[in-house]
């Protein structure tokens, strides 16, 4: 039988690399995190100075940053939840790439345990016709 130890190499590069795709996404999706909390506290940092002004001028330029940064937010919303999908998709695919390898690892181990069993049987049997020979030489003595 042949040795399936490359074929084994090959599906874990495989799944290395995906691992390591899956990562950079979710590298990714965290720095989005990050600029839509960024955003969010700078949102809240000038409703909290507009209103310690009092000024109706800060009211008015208050209301249209909002606007401006509430668009932000949703886009980056909408940037988070496609980028969930990617890694969900991504997820999915690591899942079976380490199902493959895992049946090739399974496979190629039944195989030793099998030669192995093969290679005692032979051994034993082999003891087994010495022991028969040493037997059969002390009777004759």
């Amino acid at each position: 039988m042949a040795d399936l130890q490359a074929l084994i190499r090959f599906r874990k590069h495989g799944v290395d690399e995906k691992r390591r795709q899956l990562a950079q996404l979710y590298r990714e999706a965290e720095t989005v995190e990050r600029q839509k909390k960024v955003i969010e506290d700078q949102m809240q940092k000038e409703i909290d100075l507009a209103k310690g002004m009092g000024s109706v001028d800060a009211q008015a330029y208050l209301g249209k940053y909002l606007q401006g940064a509430r668009r932000k937010v949703k886009a980056l919303e909408k940037s988070i939840a496609k980028m969930n999908e990617r890694i969900a998709a991504a997820q999915e695919d690591m899942r079976e790439s380490f199902a493959e390898m895992k049946k090739v690892e399974i496979t190629q181990s039944r195989r030793d345990a099998r030669e192995d069993a093969e290679q005692k049987k032979k051994e034993d049997a082999e003891l087994d016709e010495i022991a028969l020979d040493r037997f059969r030489r002390g009777k004759e003595d």
